[in-house]
């Protein structure tokens, strides 16, 4: 048994690992949120408040991560806001 392993059984430890977990997806997710803005901001600026709008209630990084891709792959504003505008309908 190595020199720390009888700490990771004891339930503070749990309870600090799962802390760390959940701040470092909330971390996670406000990178792609800043992301998707900064798209949407660069290609298509008058859609910018409908990203951030859409940006803040999507908690799921999956959605996020596909909603990044449809905005820096939109040919036009409207296929961006109709990626947005989905999200929102949901």
């Amino acid at each position: 048994m190595f020199k720390y392993d009888v700490l990771r059984e004891t339930w503070i430890y749990q309870e600090i690992k799962q802390q760390v977990q959940e701040e470092e997806q909330q971390h996670y997710l406000e990178e792609q949120r800043q992301t998707l803005l900064k798209i949407a901001q660069t290609r298509f600026p008058r859609i910018e408040s409908l990203a951030k709008k859409v940006a803040e209630n999507v908690t799921e990084p999956s959605l996020l991560r596909d909603l990044i891709v449809k905005i820096s792959t939109a040919r036009i504003e409207k296929e961006a806001r109709q990626g947005l505008s989905s999200l929102l309908e949901c």
